[in-house]
């Protein structure tokens, strides 16, 4: 087999979701005190005074999942809404959804299709958990883990139906570029092919779409927003390789074109290796080049040179940590905007003990567009979160969030900073699926 193989899981295997069509996931109600807020709904506005506010709402959230020896599916729908008390104009009512299928359509040949969209406002987003945190809070073992992030082979549907989902950015510097509310949206659809079980192949092809979206004012502003919308779509062929049970081998090409203020197809080589280590550690490591070709005059000069990309990923999983972290730079930008290379940065801790009602969390991302004049453009969005069940079914959680961006516009510097913590009261039906 390719994937990691041990003699022993070190832990258990995680109880079963429950069975049966689409269910109750969770009913919350939050309190929320945010020590700043836009008043004119802009990202930009900096000369406006940033007051203070608090707010109340609650969420709901249904889900289906289904698991079987030739499938996986999920689907995920939360909504939740918040009422604010001194800038009642910026109430918001938030979506998001996801969906995601894998189906092995012969012995050798296996078909994925994902989808994922938001409508959030930049206060909602701060609460939000990451792609990583959603990873280390799955019951998983570490066998389950590797195996999943070194070779795409997934022994739990909740772990499948987190990594199997659409890509979609991840990055507080969209909270700059898109303004004070935003959607996106992405679908992805993969056919991947098993030539023996240590050698694999991969087709992928997706799009995704980011947009400004009008908020409650009478008068929507220009200065609210560098970029009204991004649309992009991408394509690309992967090959793996297990050169043992610990170690994965890899290589990739993927073209992406992204359609806003410029209009640049990037093409991206990459080869990858990845190691599971000691029982405890997991190292992916990836490098390469990227080219980008302008498809028609812009106002920026975007450089056709082959550039370098690359980064990489490191686990810590034992019985009561999972820490992840990732670094990863890349050719151009995923926004349209014209710069030169994207660094991205992010880490995600979580520790319970077994049997314990307490638990810890924290996260931490950060984005940096850097050339063709974006080098102070930035953003870093943090969070440290305590939990503690009462109960099977109920769960106390308390978050604190902090999220910084600036950047400069036309020779005029510009930048954000806000605090907000979040009191919120969960319960959960089937206690299986339970944070």
């Amino acid at each position: 087999m390719s994937g990691i193989l041990y003699a022993q899981a070190e832990l258990a295997p995680p109880t079963p979701p429950p069975a049966g069509g689409l269910q109750l996931r969770s009913v919350s109600a939050y309190f929320d005190y945010y020590s700043s807020t836009l008043p004119n709904g802009g990202a930009l506005q900096t000369s406006a005074k940033l007051l203070s506010d608090v707010a109340g709402g609650g969420s709901v959230q249904v889900g289906w999942l289904k698991s079987t020896e030739r499938n996986n599916s999920s689907f995920t729908y939360t909504s939740s809404l918040a009422g604010r008390i001194r800038y009642s104009e910026l109430n918001a009512w938030n979506h998001n959804l996801s969906l995601s299928t894998s189906h092995k359509i012969a012995p050798r040949w296996t078909f994925g299709f994902s989808a994922r969209g938001d409508l959030s406002s930049v206060e909602q987003s701060l609460f939000v958990p990451s792609t990583l945190s959603n990873i280390a809070s799955t019951p998983a073992s570490f066998d389950d883990l590797a195996s999943a992030l070194l070779a795409a082979r997934f022994s739990t549907p909740q772990l499948a139906s987190v990594l199997n989902s659409a890509p979609v950015v991840e990055s507080p510097v969209q909270t700059l570029l898109y303004g004070q509310r935003m959607f996106t949206a992405g679908a992805q659809t993969t056919l991947s092919y098993s030539y023996s079980p240590r050698l694999s192949f991969a087709f992928d092809a997706g799009a995704n779409r980011m947009q400004h979206v009008s908020d409650n004012r009478t008068v929507s502003s220009q200065s609210s927003y560098l970029i009204l919308d991004t649309t992009s779509g991408h394509a690309g062929l992967s090959f793996s390789y297990s050169l043992s049970p610990h170690t994965q081998i890899g290589g990739s090409v993927n073209s992406t074109r992204v359609v806003s203020q410029q209009d640049v197809y990037t093409t991206t080589s990459l080869a990858t290796i990845g190691w599971a280590l000691d029982r405890h550690w997991i190292v992916q490591l990836h490098g390469g080049v990227g080219v980008s070709n302008p498809v028609s005059l812009t106002t920026l000069q975007i450089s056709t040179k082959p550039l370098p990309a690359g980064g990489g990923s490191l686990t810590y999983k034992t019985f009561e940590h999972a820490f992840m972290g990732s670094f990863d730079r890349s050719v151009s930008d995923s926004y349209g905007l014209g710069a030169a290379s994207t660094s991205t940065a992010a880490f995600t801790w979580h520790w319970r003990r077994p049997g314990r009602s307490w638990w810890l969390e924290s996260s931490f991302g950060w984005q940096q567009l850097q050339g063709n004049g974006f080098g102070d453009t930035m953003g870093w969005r943090t969070s440290a979160g305590l939990g503690r069940s009462i109960g099977p079914h109920l769960n106390l959680f308390t978050q604190y969030a902090y999220l910084n961006y600036s950047g400069r516009l036309q020779a005029n510097p510009y930048g954000v900073d806000q605090s907000a913590v979040r009191v919120s009261m969960e319960w959960w039906p089937h206690a299986e699926l339970r944070r």
